[in-house]
Order: structure tokens, then C-alpha cells, then sequence
């Protein structure tokens, strides 16, 4: 039980912390208005809050990867919106949809959803259906849709749960 509360304000601090960051307020009764807000939003919607086990650990080891994680993906992300724009700008617009299917061998359900949206963002992929370690994935070329399956996000994920203190 102490755990579910852990959660609960867990969630509602972040909540919290985003409404500060988007009012630009820190008047009291800006501040009394997020708290009150957040603590709304997660109380009305505490049976779809991701618990403890599904998720990996919370401590300072796991934020310095995910920030790790977050550069790498907004790097590939780059990456990617040149390779789609050289594929749309070529004369023979060399395009190969395809379907792609990946088995993943990743435990946590916030792992898995981390992937599947970090597939989604990344230009030129689509996360089209998962299934616990089976992922769908629309591909705009062959060579992406193969470089996918060896992604070093993948890997990374897969190491954050193996390296759990």
C-alpha cells in the first residue's frame, strides 16, 4: 500500500511540475491551482497509473541513462528526417513500404511503450501494433525497416533492465 501512495504523489509532483513549467507562475495562487489540478488529474485516473513493477526503478542511475536514452533518440531522430527528405526529394523517390516484425525481449510494460513511441517519432517508422514482445512496424524502405531490427535503442533498453541495481 505505501508503494500505491509512492505512485500517487509521484505522479501528481510531475504533473505538478509540468503546470509550473507551462504557466510560467510562481504566485501562490498559481501554485495552489497546479497542485490542486494535479493531484485531480491523477487521483480520477489512479487505475491507469503505470505501478512499481511495471516499470524500471526511479533512482539517479536511471534518469542519467533515460537522459542518455532521450539524446541518442532525438540524434536517430535527426538523422532519420534527412534520410526521408532525400527519399522524398529524389528524382526516383526510391520508396519500399514494408512491414516489419520485430521479437523484442524487453519485460517492462514502460519499456515497451517507450519503444514503441520512440519507433513512432523516429521519421520514416511507424509502431503499428504490439503485443508484449512482438512488435508491427510500417517502414518507409527495405534498409530501414532491416536497420530496425538492430537498433541501438533496442539494445539500450534491454541493458537498462539487465542493469537494474
Amino acid at each position: 500500500m505505501k508503494n500505491h501512495w509512492l505512485n500517487y504523489i509521484g505522479v501528481t509532483l510531475i504533473l505538478f511540475l509540468f503546470w509550473v513549467a507551462v504557466s510560467g507562475s510562481l504566485q501562490w495562487s498559481q501554485l495552489v491551482v497546479g497542485l490542486a489540478a494535479a493531484a485531480f488529474v491523477t487521483y480520477f485516473n489512479r487505475t491507469m497509473l503505470i505501478t512499481i513493477k511495471e516499470r524500471p526503478a526511479v533512482n539517479l542511475r536511471t534518469i542519467t541513462w533515460l537522459v542518455g536514452y532521450f539524446f541518442k533518440l532525438l540524434f536517430d531522430i535527426v538523422i532519420a528526417n534527412f534520410q526521408v527528405a532525400w527519399l522524398v526529394l529524389h528524382p526516383k523517390m526510391p520508396i519500399e513500404p514494408n512491414m516489419v516484425k520485430l521479437e523484442v525481449d524487453i519485460e517492462k510494460i514502460a519499456s515497451r511503450v517507450l519503444l514503441a513511441n520512440s519507433i513512432t517519432l523516429t521519421p520514416g517508422t511507424l509502431s503499428v501494433l504490439t503485443d508484449e514482445k512482438k512488435f508491427l512496424v510500417h517502414a518507409l524502405t527495405i534498409k530501414s525497416g532491416e536497420a530496425l531490427k538492430s537498433w541501438p535503442l533496442i539494445k539500450r533498453l534491454k541493458q537498462m533492465e539487465v542493469d537494474r541495481p
